[in-house]
């Protein structure tokens, strides 16, 4: 323990930062909980405005600059004075060609939360215009959309210090800053509206079992973390008609595609009654929207498929059991496991098994002056669940992975799974009658 310094400020938790805390004292730092942002940057960099953009972005977003610790007895994030942050330095001119292993093992290296800051930078020269920036940034301090703030954030800051214009010109000031949300949200958690909310939560998933799907390998005792990823695209004209269909049977994209999982999952062995996570963006209005920090939510989705319903009444139950869940969105998924008291289980992740992300917007190219920025993937090596299927809008497409737990999966196996869930979208697609009804209901930002 780090005793704090007078130049340091003390906040609460949340409890979605106090159950991924409480994971690392368990199980020890792990790269399992790590958001890395790796970009390309073909063109002439200016590394001393890339820097003093850097300075500027920790200075403005708190959480960027801030460590959990104990302070009397209990975790609380510690929030520490602005500093410089240079960026490490990698040379790989030489020798580009070892640019994805040092790029991940950088990225995905562990944090220690209780005396580093949760943001760590390195820049590697591939060639005289051609470098690859790496911002790695522990996910009990950021989210997906998280990522998305800080390219942003740091393309304006950096265009900014080229022109020579003082950073508060780059950007709006902030009207809050995370730890300020947190203190809010947890006076409001014990608020009727909440006991309300986890009462209906408790009376969706009580009872619920476990997910069995048909595995490779026997599940050990205790989950490793281990996993792997296959890629999956939903190709362009399979898109269309999918959002034809959507429209006509007055669902979203969203709820048509978790239909189809859903079906896929219970083709494959699962039981009719299904427990699917999926994340919501938990973040309400524009000033919530411009910080770095972990506001994402789980909510679980229990589906009912007894009988193989045909697919006009599955996509009508899967709108209503979503719509419900979205409303209930606003309780920590922490507190809706702590309410059921589900079993202790070391081999499975508590209340679902399975998760699906779907994210209805393109990821933008950062806007970085002459330089041509494209995205640099970093494969974790790891799955928080026996499976994950991620999709994103990619053009004309969707492109994503279907990410598996390589303690039950074999690589065969997540392929098979992957094509099946196109096989299953055809199949739904053909099968589905036209409703005369084409309005569709919005759900929240994932």
């Amino acid at each position: 323990m780090t005793e704090p310094t007078s130049a340091e400020t003390i906040a609460p938790l949340s409890s979605a930062q106090h159950s991924l805390w409480f994971l690392e004292q368990l199980d020890g730092p792990s790269d399992a909980y790590i958001q890395p942002f790796a970009q390309r940057l073909r063109g002439p960099l200016d590394v001393p405005a890339l820097e003093r953009a850097l300075e500027a972005l920790v200075r403005r977003q708190q959480t960027l600059r801030s460590r959990i610790d104990l302070v009397d007895g209990e975790p609380r994030q510690i929030v520490g004075p602005a500093r410089p942050v240079p960026p490490r330095w990698l040379d790989l001119g030489h020798r580009p060609q070892d640019a994805p292993a040092e790029v991940a093992a950088f990225a995905l290296r562990p944090f220690d939360l209780a005396s580093e800051d949760p943001l760590r930078t390195l820049l590697v020269r591939l060639g005289p215009d051609d470098h690859v920036l790496v911002c790695s940034v522990h996910h009990v301090f950021c989210d997906g959309l998280s990522l998305t703030v800080l390219g942003e954030e740091l393309a304006a800051l950096y265009r900014a210090a080229r022109a020579g214009r003082p950073p508060r010109t780059a950007l709006p000031p902030l009207e809050r800053q995370y730890a300020e949300v947190v203190a809010d949200r947890a006076a409001q958690a014990c608020d009727a509206r909440s006991r309300a909310a986890l009462a209906r939560w408790h009376e969706r998933l009580a009872g619920a079992a476990p997910l069995r799907l048909r595995t490779d390998r026997a599940r050990p005792p205790v989950r490793s973390g281990r996993g792997d990823r296959v890629p999956l695209a939903v190709p362009a004209e399979l898109l269309t008609a999918a959002r034809a269909a959507a429209g006509r049977h007055r669902v979203t994209l969203f709820m048509l595609l978790l239909a189809v999982f859903a079906t896929t999952l219970r083709r494959n062995g699962c039981g009719p009654d299904l427990s699917v996570g999926t994340p919501v963006a938990g973040r309400s209005g524009a000033a919530e929207e411009a910080l770095i920090g972990l506001f994402t939510n789980t909510v679980v989705l229990r589906l009912d498929l007894s009988g193989e319903p045909a697919p006009a009444a599955l996509l009508g139950h899967v709108r209503e059991q979503a719509l419900a869940a979205y409303e209930d969105g606003h309780v920590p998924f922490e507190h809706v496991v702590d309410e059921l008291r589900p079993p202790r289980d070391l081999s499975r992740t508590p209340l679902f098994q399975v998760m699906f992300s779907f994210q209805d917007f393109e990821e933008q190219a950062l806007a970085l002056d002459d330089l041509h920025a494209t995205a640099w993937d970093v494969p974790a090596g790891t799955s928080k669940f026996d499976l994950e299927l991620e999709l994103g809008r990619d053009g004309d497409r969707l492109s994503g992975f279907l990410e598996y737990s390589t303690d039950l999966f074999t690589a065969a196996t997540a392929r098979h799974l992957a094509d099946d869930f196109l096989t299953g979208l055809r199949d739904l697609l053909r099968e589905a009658p036209h409703s005369p009804d084409p309005l569709s209901p919005k759900e929240p930002a994932r």
